[in-house]
């Protein structure tokens, strides 16, 4: 879409460091990425695409033996050369924050300093429907088009709790989202790094203020190295980039300009008028219109006629990528560009060709590697699309407002194709449901919508005699039918889920929703390394939304497919409504209260998250007897009612 065509459909007016002891990384902004410039300027109701570079971010090398401090500061980072620059909230003054960079095995110790001051620079708003219109064309519009302010946000200070999302940390530097600090203080960690080599990213984890921080600037890469794969030839140095993709809004001026200041808009059905402090809308979650990458809204980048490797991850509030590369002169899709050598904890075993398109929901990573050889003096882009949609075509209707991602520039001069190893990760298996040991613990989580908000529901196996109702779910599964009972919903409510470190589990999945409603959860399990065994579609006509139970189990139906993109080993797996996914791992080596959770950030941060304790073999069987005889005592007249644990 030309700027012209953009403006009509808006309806607008108008450097690495290492060392022994301390590392601070406080760097200077780049000149580049800063502006004093506090209006927005004439051209900016307009932006163009493939106008700025991809930024890429300086790189941090932790020293084994020392302390590497990183702080998060206020900075002001330049997104559009169109655009005044953008107050937000980053790690050393970048965004995205420093790209970290390990070797396997080596403990890097890291001070995350809050060093920021003042409010949020995110403007938050709720903005209503047009009548009979879709949220998503409010949406896809810039501006907080005259709707409610949120004082919750203008208000919100600093507090912050830095994640390794996919690290294997003990609890206490995992990033607990109830365990943030405050301006002036510093949350210490270990991370082991004992993961093989693959793509990690940190990123703010407080609650419920994680997608507000997230979309101020709180996130960046994080890569681990090994042998094994040193020794693969893979693209590497300036051909080895990461991406960091999202969306983002901007607000505009009483002219109609975008102003750069980044807008939390969300969009209700519900009548401003009766939306209170004392009761918030159900709204659907942050979607933008405009498409960053490492930072910078459609960015180019200029290749050279050979291979580059690309480590990609979803960094989005909520909204998902379906990517395809896409030949610039002709429009049309070019098929087989991509090939897929990992997913989010690392290489697979064989490279794959991806034919149609790749897709990633919130959190989800994928390491690609395109060869530019056979397209030099060419330029390609890199577009976001969906499913029955020709990538050439306008998506909008589909709720893609701009489908650019980024341009790729590519040189005349060829380097010569690259010959990717035929096996990449030799120790990798695809696993079944054979490979799940027989004592595996299997847990059901239920994710469901009460009163207008999505849940999720903690669930316990339970007699198939139990009297049907609010909270009681039967699914007809191989093995039989199988009754399950909500045991927790909110996060405050008491801990069930209780896990030995090292163990196996099995986890169902069990996404329920009513007619018209399409949502793709991206469920991610702290310290947990898994494998999809299984996705079904699920008939759910017995579930009554009005009593919260089934009246009749539901059915799974046909196997559904798992994209290639799903079948290394994750940490996060999309769960579509009304199906079932089964996934199978094992706890690493750490302990104590860790996370599940929705990884739609709104949805995490309105309730859709829960704890889960890992503890050491011996120390969780005991635990286990305790639980057992205060089960008993309780079960005695006069004595208070306990929930059981597993």
């Amino acid at each position: 879409m030309e700027p012209q065509s953009r403006r009509a459909f808006l309806g607008l007016t108008g450097a690495a460091v290492a060392g022994i002891g301390i590392v601070s990384v406080t760097a200077a902004l780049n000149p580049n990425d800063s502006d004093a410039a506090t209006q927005p300027t004439p051209e900016a109701e307009t932006l163009a695409p493939f106008r700025d570079a991809l930024r890429i971010p300086p790189v941090v090398r932790p020293s084994s033996n020392g302390l590497t401090e990183i702080t998060a500061k206020p900075a002001r980072i330049r997104l559009h050369s169109q655009l005044p620059a953008t107050p937000m909230w980053t790690y050393g003054g970048h965004y995205p924050g420093p790209t970290i960079e390990v070797r396997r095995a080596e403990r890097a110790r890291i001070a995350w300093h809050n060093g920021l001051s003042g409010t949020t620079p995110v403007k938050g708003v709720w903005v209503a429907a047009a009548a009979g219109g879709s949220l998503l064309d409010a949406y896809n519009r810039p501006g907080a088009e005259g709707g409610k302010s949120r004082p919750e946000v203008e208000a919100l200070t600093a507090w912050t709790s830095t994640h390794l999302h996919g690290g294997h940390q003990q609890a206490a530097g995992d990033g607990g989202p109830d365990l943030a600090v405050t301006p002036g203080n510093t949350q210490l960690v270990e991370y082991p790094n004992d993961v093989d080599a693959t793509h990690l990213w940190y990123h703010d984890h407080a609650m419920p203020v994680t997608a507000l921080n997230v979309l101020a600037g709180l996130m960046g890469h994080y890569i681990v190295r090994d042998r094994d794969e040193d020794r693969l030839g893979l693209p590497s140095g300036k051909y080895e980039i990461p991406l960091a993709i999202s969306d983002v809004n901007f607000d505009t001026d009483d002219k109609g300009r975008l102003t750069g200041q980044i807008l939390a808009k969300r969009v209700v059905q519900t009548p401003l008028s009766q939306i209170t402090d004392d009761a918030l809308p159900a709204a659907v979650a942050f979607l933008g219109p405009y498409t960053l990458v490492n930072g910078v809204v459609w960015p180019y980048l200029d290749v050279e006629a050979r291979a580059y490797r690309f480590r990609m991850v979803n960094t989005s509030v909520a909204r998902a990528y379906r990517m395809v590369v896409v030949d610039q002169a002709t429009g049309q899709p070019v098929k087989g560009a991509m090939k897929l050598i990992g997913t989010d904890l690392g290489l697979i075993g064989k490279p794959v060709t991806i034919d149609e398109a790749l897709t990633l929901n919130p959190a989800e990573r994928a390491d690609i590697v395109i060869d530019f050889a056979a397209f030099p003096g060419r330029k390609l882009k890199l577009v976001n699309t969906v499913a029955g949609v020709p990538a050439g075509t306008a998506v909008a209707a589909a709720g893609v407002a701009f489908p650019d991602i980024m341009e790729f520039r590519v040189g005349r001069r060829t380097g010569g194709a690259l010959r990717l190893p035929a096996t990449l990760a030799p120790s990798f298996k695809r696993l079944t449901s054979a490979d799940v040991p027989k004592n595996a613990v299997e847990r059901f989580v239920v994710l469901s919508i009460a009163g207008g908000m999505l849940q999720l529901w903690e669930m316990q196996e339970v007699p198939n005699d139990t009297q049907l109702g609010a909270g009681v779910v039967q699914i007809a599964l191989p093995d039989g039918v199988r009754t399950l009972r909500r045991v927790a919903t909110a996060f405050e409510d008491t801990t069930t889920f209780f896990a030995a470190a090292g163990g196996w589990e099995k986890w169902h999945f069990i996404s329920i929703a009513p007619p018209g409603l399409v949502v793709t959860h991206p469920m991610h399990i702290h310290l947990m390394d898994f494998q999809v065994i299984g996705r079904q579609g699920l008939d759910v006509s017995g579930f009554d939304l009005g009593v919260g139970g089934t009246k009749t189990p539901l059915k799974p139906g046909a196997a559904l497919p798992v994209a290639p993109e799903e079948a290394g080993n994750k940490d996060t797996i999309g769960v579509a409504q009304n199906s079932i996914v089964t996934l199978a791992g094992q706890y690493r080596s750490g302990s104590g209260r860790y996370m599940y959770h929705c990884h739609i950030l709104d949805h995490e941060d309105e309730g859709m998250m829960r704890p889960l304790i890992v503890m050491p073999p011996a120390v969780l069987s005991i635990h286990r007897k305790m639980a057992s005889m205060q089960a008993g005592m309780a079960a005695m007249p006069g004595m208070p009612g306990m929930t059981g644990h597993k």
